[in-house]
């Protein structure tokens, strides 16, 4: 039998107000199926109440946490979305989400929330975005109103950026530069809290002498103060030590939580400072997304850049020369068309023997994939202006990928956050990769070669390549 919309629509009204004027103590784990639990599961289409029972009977809050992401994943039409959001919503009313049990000890993360966003980005219905709206208003703890607020934010901005997008098609085939731009200062207006001035980036500057080789230190997804943070800052030391670098640049996720508050953060002291400054390194910055994991994370970023000497971030992407290479920093989770318009010029001007890109999310990975937004907007660009490398972070895992149109793919594996494994079943474009390994990446340039290499905690090379 179809379930339609209005059937489950009607449902879901009635078993809601139900299950919320319930006695649903808050907790963990419910040792049986109760009368109140039978409730809840008749929110979900039939082939989804195993799922929901999962949820329901999950040992640990974070246990029932993965239970849900379980049960969200499954949601391929809107009918059956509202039903599973629905369910998640009454969990949140009876005080049954993971971050409701005492063993939840994220204190800034919200389960319910971000999966009812999920599933609001998986329909688009409007009844899920009432049920957010409902929390925004009236939700009795202000932290899970806030957070529901802040997804409503989200999805009108990406409203609004999809419009953006239909104009930018158009400035395109017409080959509008000057509208290009201005569309691009509006997706980065309505994508981010940062101001319009702080968006431009600075002239080229320069770094070291074009005749001087450089030695440069890549590290990214590292902010998390956790030991194995540590103990990739010691393996940088001892190679610093040893043969010095001349800078340092970083591949995003500076925070691998949900980024700075504020450029005066305590955690700029145990993700940044504590660890790196005692390099003596400048180390030239790009964003990742948990960098822009709350709203005022970009601005921060960008503001601590201004007290501390040692991160530079004149601009979320800007463009430097360092002694035979000019790098060309790209801030892919916002990639507006005012900065493809900037780097398309910013590489038709450029003189320098090795033309490096980099930035956070892969073009090409055997973790997640391939991104299609880079494939289909920032590549085209890379291969026309003869872009030796692209190097990125994101995907936890160092990889060499198969090169296209000139452009080498190089990913530096996790400096500080876990370690992962590929998922992508026989992947074709992987020349090398080192799964559940931390470390840093250390490129090299003179006039005639461009070296990558790839360094784990104990210092020694995993993984060589040298372009010539």
């Amino acid at each position: 039998m179809r379930v339609s919309h209005a059937m489950v629509s009607g449902a879901v009204l009635a078993l809601l107000h139900a299950v919320s004027t319930g006695s649903i103590a808050a907790q963990t784990a419910p040792p049986a199926i109760s009368a109140q639990d039978e409730r809840l599961l008749a929110l979900l289409p039939p082939g989804l109440q195993g799922s929901g029972g999962d949820v329901l009977r999950a040992p640990t809050a974070v246990a029932q946490d993965s239970a849900l992401r379980k049960l969200v994943e499954q949601v391929e039409a809107s009918p059956v979305g509202v039903g599973v959001a629905a369910f998640v919503s009454a969990l949140g009313d009876a005080g049954r989400c993971p971050e409701n049990a005492k063993d939840w000890d994220r204190p800034r993360s919200f389960p319910c929330v971000s999966h009812l966003s999920s599933l609001l980005s998986r329909t688009g219905d409007r009844a899920v975005r009432r049920m957010l709206e409902r929390w925004a208003a009236s939700h009795p703890d202000v932290r899970v109103a806030d957070q529901a607020l802040r997804v409503l934010e989200r999805a009108d901005a990406a409203g609004l950026a999809a419009l953006l997008g239909q104009r930018a098609s158009l400035a395109r085939t017409a080959g509008d530069t000057a509208g290009l731009r201005a569309i691009g200062a509006a997706q980065e207006r309505v994508g981010s809290r940062l101001p319009l001035f702080w968006w431009r980036p600075p002239a080229r500057f320069e770094v070291a002498p074009p005749s001087a080789p450089i030695r440069v230190l890549a590290i990214g997804d590292m902010g998390t103060g956790s030991a194995d943070q540590a103990a990739v800052a010691d393996a940088m030391k001892v190679a610093h030590k040893t043969r010095p670098f001349t800078f340092g640049i970083t591949l995003g996720d500076n925070y691998q939580d949900d980024g700075p508050l504020a450029p005066d953060d305590p955690r700029w002291q145990t993700y940044w400072s504590s660890l790196y400054q005692g390099l003596g390194l400048t180390f030239y910055a790009s964003l990742g997304n948990h960098d822009w994991g709350n709203p005022d994370g970009p601005a921060a970023s960008v503001a601590f850049a201004q007290r501390d000497s040692a991160f530079r971030l004149p601009a979320p992407y800007y463009t430097y020369t360092a002694g035979p290479v000019q790098f060309f920093v790209i801030n892919t989770p916002l990639l507006s068309e005012a900065q493809l318009v900037w780097l398309k010029e910013a590489l038709a001007a450029s003189t320098s023997r090795w033309r490096v890109a980099y930035g956070h999310y892969q073009v090409y990975s055997v973790l997640r994939g391939d991104n299609p937004t880079l494939i289909a907007k920032l590549l085209p660009i890379l291969k026309e202006h003869r872009v030796h490398m692209y190097l990125c972070g994101h995907e936890h895992i160092f990889q060499h990928l198969e090169p296209e149109g000139g452009v080498e793919f190089f990913v530096s594996g996790a400096a500080g956050a876990s370690g992962r494994v590929a998922r992508q079943v026989d992947y074709p474009r992987v020349q090398f990769m080192a799964e559940r390994v931390q470390g840093f990446t250390v490129l090299e340039a003179d006039a005639t070669t461009l070296r990558v290499q790839f360094v784990g905690t104990d210092g020694k090379s995993i993984y060589e390549k040298v372009l010539r």
